[in-house]
């Protein structure tokens, strides 16, 4: 791996989704992991080698709120994008409390939006 390249794990179950997202942030330049549940992410962070985590809330054995839990309780300070299919604004302020810098619903932003916004928040990991 170069010293640009930037890393970024998605934990997602839905493998249709991670296909397209990985392959994409790859065609940006991104190094991708995958992780299909919270168990397999929290495994994967332990080592706090990631620029950027992008997680899904509702994930079999561990859930999203657990994961973010448990990093913050671990001290992994991994900036983390949720990408989720929950709107309720009580799941926004639970995970941004939690320390999640964004919350996306998958069905309201496009993939060359959410690029960006991995884009960015990469960015500012890489230059501080």
């Amino acid at each position: 791996m170069s010293q640009n390249t930037k890393k970024i794990l998605i934990a997602e179950d839905d493998p249709f989704l991670v296909k397209i997202m990985a392959n994409r942030l790859r065609e940006e330049g991104f190094e991708v992991e995958t992780a299909n549940d919270g168990d397999e992410a929290m495994q994967k962070v332990k080592g706090c080698s990631y620029a950027l985590l992008m997680l899904d809330l509702i994930m079999p054995n561990k859930n999203g709120f657990e994961v973010l839990q448990q990093m913050k309780e671990d001290h992994c300070n991994i900036p983390v994008l949720v990408f989720t299919n929950l709107s309720q604004e009580e799941d926004k302020e639970e995970v941004m409390s939690l320390g999640a810098k964004g919350y996306y619903v998958k069905s309201d932003i496009a993939i060359d939006e959410l690029v960006e916004v991995i884009k960015e928040n990469t960015k500012e990991k890489t230059e501080a």
